[in-house]
């Protein structure tokens, strides 16, 4: 996928995780979404939170059909999906950047002094020093990219990332609305992406304009030849006709064995300039050449390399990190909630009431675990009646789920054997039993800190520890949010 793609990959993500309750997009049409585009993949070929192709082709595909059917939907929905942008260059910007280049390669590139082309009066060997220096350090940004060198600037475009997009939520004032919650999902997914594509085309845009400098340079070259016959001649206070000739010969060889051109060191002696005069100033076209072809090789077509390996290595770097978004839960939840439509799962409900309310949560926690179709029959377990129950109990499937009020302080005697005498009867008729604990946070969300919570979750892992398949939370989503909102 291109960063197009993986833009619109993250706008559903973050709509539908910053709108868990449906508001937006329904539950069904999003499981329609699903079910038209998953092409047999299943939840359990999920392993771990990188993405797969298979999983990113299946993104792709899903997004792309949310986007069709968005069309016509309320505008409710197109106006938060038009809030969700990212931080983004513009070409005018890097056109206009190379055009300022040129002009200031071509400005500086002055042949000399009346009609006299000195050699060394150019700014070329300053040009070429910095330019190998940028060169070496952007082989190891663009060609090693696990030097340290190449990921130096990689934090700036995180922090920059999250502090605009705190700064720009606040400036909009939407924190505790669903489109801010949205747009707050959005930002914290794609902008460090964003950042850190931008920052790699702006060393892309630097190399262009580099290469547009030196290309200014050259022009100058021919440009200020072509109304003027220069005559070229060198002097200098370092350098010997010996050191001089070595100088030449060095600098303009890779043009000489390109252009196929001789370096015409046996003029070096006449051309050398003292005392304000000069033996036999040479012709200064073959020096122009010289030149012009030592900037083509050392700095324009190096600096246009380099910008291409930045541009592909680009794509690799964004679809890395975006593969690295911790995709695992968000596609299990996508792909279970079109599954389990021939699974029959018991819930056993520990010294609770059903009401519509309760069910309405504990049916969130079952489709979320064995698939959006699954069918939940609740079985109430009155408290006290915990032996007799399970010694009459009979396993209608594999699949249990053992319910219990999560504000309950758990007991070996009473939470621990109960699941323990459960998960004895159904091996009596499943040789692999899917035995789920889910605690009944219904009320707690907006009494409880998040901390609670979790430490609460924790005393009911250890509690049923090497009994129970897993242990799952369920919460109203809604006061959820209200508790974040609040804190």
């Amino acid at each position: 996928m291109d960063w197009n793609d993986w833009q619109r990959v993250l706008k559903w993500r973050a709509l539908e995780e910053g709108d868990a309750d449906g508001l937006l997009v329904s539950a069904e049409r999003r499981r329609e979404a699903t079910a038209h585009t998953r092409a047999g993949l299943a939840s359990e070929e999920i392993k771990g939170d990188a993405l797969d192709d298979r999983g990113e082709m299946f993104l792709d595909k899903r997004s792309e059909w949310l986007d069709r059917e968005a069309v016509g939907w309320r505008g409710e929905l197109i106006r938060v999906l038009e809030l969700l942008r990212v931080p983004h260059g513009r070409w005018s910007w890097a056109v206009g950047g190379w055009g300022i280049a040129w002009v200031a390669g071509y400005g500086l590139t002055d042949l000399g002094q009346t009609s006299e082309f000195n050699l060394l009066a150019l700014p070329l060997v300053g040009l070429l020093a910095w330019n190998a220096v940028v060169i070496v350090l952007g082989i190891l940004c663009e060609i090693m990219p696990a030097s340290s060198m190449a990921g130096r600037g990689g934090w700036l475009a995180e922090v920059l990332a999250h502090g605009v997009s705190k700064f720009n939520a606040a400036s909009k004032q939407t924190e505790n609305s669903l489109g801010g919650a949205v747009r707050a999902r959005f930002e914290e997914l794609a902008w460090p992406l964003a950042w850190c594509r931008l920052q790699m085309r702006l060393r892309t845009w630097l190399h262009v304009a580099a290469a547009m400098m030196a290309l200014g340079g050259a022009t100058a070259l021919y440009a200020h030849g072509w109304s003027r016959e220069y005559r070229a001649v060198w002097e200098s206070t370092l350098l010997s006709e010996n050191g001089a000739r070595a100088f030449f010969e060095t600098l303009f060889k890779p043009a000489s064995v390109v252009l196929r051109t001789p370096v015409p060191l046996d003029q070096i002696a006449s051309m050398h300039r003292t005392g304000g005069k000069a033996d036999k100033p040479a012709p200064a076209l073959p020096w122009i050449h010289l030149y012009a072809g030592t900037l083509l090789v050392l700095v324009i077509a190096p600096r246009l390399l380099l910008a291409g390996i930045g541009v592909a290595r680009g794509g690799r770097v964004i679809s890395a990190r975006a593969r690295g978004l911790h995709w695992g839960g968000y596609l299990r939840g996508l792909l279970r909630a079109v599954e389990g439509g021939d699974s029959r799962v018991q819930v056993l409900v520990h010294a609770m009431e059903a009401t519509p309310m309760h069910r309405e949560v504990w049916d969130r926690g079952v489709r979320g675990r064995f698939g959006g179709m699954a069918r939940a029959e609740y079985v109430r377990i009155p408290a006290g009646d915990e032996d007799e129950f399970a010694a009459a109990w009979q396993p209608v499937s594999a699949q249990v789920v053992v319910l219990f009020n999560m504000a309950t302080t758990p007991e070996a005697e009473v939470q621990r054997r109960l699941v323990s005498d459960v998960r004895q009867r159904l091996l009596t008729k499943h040789a692999e039993p899917d035995l789920i604990v889910l605690l009944d946070g219904t009320s707690l969300a907006g009494r409880w800190s998040p901390e609670k919570i979790a430490g609460r979750e924790q005393l009911w892992s250890r509690t049923v520890e090497g009994l129970a398949t897993e242990v799952i939370v369920a919460v109203r989503k809604e006061s959820a949010r209200d508790h974040a909102a609040l804190s």
